[in-house]
């Protein structure tokens, strides 16, 4: 039986060099979508309808900055090289999460201390790597093996700062109920 093959769009551009803003924009742009780079002007992506309008908004953009750019569905030819592709995406994805998972232990040792509150600060950085860690879910088109431990990781930031939450509430009412006497 043969493996299922996929099905790949590719967006083929070109921008003038200057200014060079615009082909940074590109190049961003394509790194939040989960673009991998297959050529100079070429990039890829594992076909899907949301990917798809991702690319079509992307290729209007870079005409109306004054470049070239089309979008192509492909399939490989040859096997091997899919799977040399696919490896790519699941290494990008791979990098990503090893650097979130990386954030969670630091930010867990963070407000495991004693001293650590739960302040705007430590909220904010939280928030920020929970959509951190959607964004790389959302660019991990072949289930890298690291999504479960980031959940754990995260999970376990919530646990704590629920017990830091729990602790205060505790803390309050006793305030609260010496008051009363």
């Amino acid at each position: 039986m043969a493996a299922t093959r996929i099905r790949w769009i590719a967006l083929n551009y070109n921008l003038p060099i200057n200014p060079s803003k615009n082909r940074v924009y590109v190049w961003r742009k394509l790194k939040d979508i989960g673009a991998v780079a297959f050529n100079h002007g070429v990039s890829l992506l594992p076909k899907s309808s949301r990917k798809v309008s991702e690319l079509v908004l992307l290729c209007e953009k870079i005409k109306n900055l004054g470049g070239e750019a089309a979008i192509i569905e492909m399939n490989f030819v040859n096997q091997k090289d899919e799977q040399a592709m696919i490896q790519r995406f699941e290494q990008q994805s791979v990098e990503e999460y090893k650097d979130l998972i990386e954030n969670c232990n630091s930010l867990l040792v963070k407000i495991k201390t004693k001293s650590a509150k739960l302040d705007d600060k430590t909220s904010d950085e939280i928030k920020k790597l929970v959509r951190r860690y959607g964004r790389a879910k959302s660019r991990d088109h072949f289930g890298a093996s690291a999504e479960t431990e980031i959940e754990k990781q995260i999970d376990r930031i919530f646990d704590r700062c629920v017990a830091d939450a729990s602790d205060f509430a505790d803390q309050l009412k006793k305030l609260i109920d010496k008051a009363k006497f």
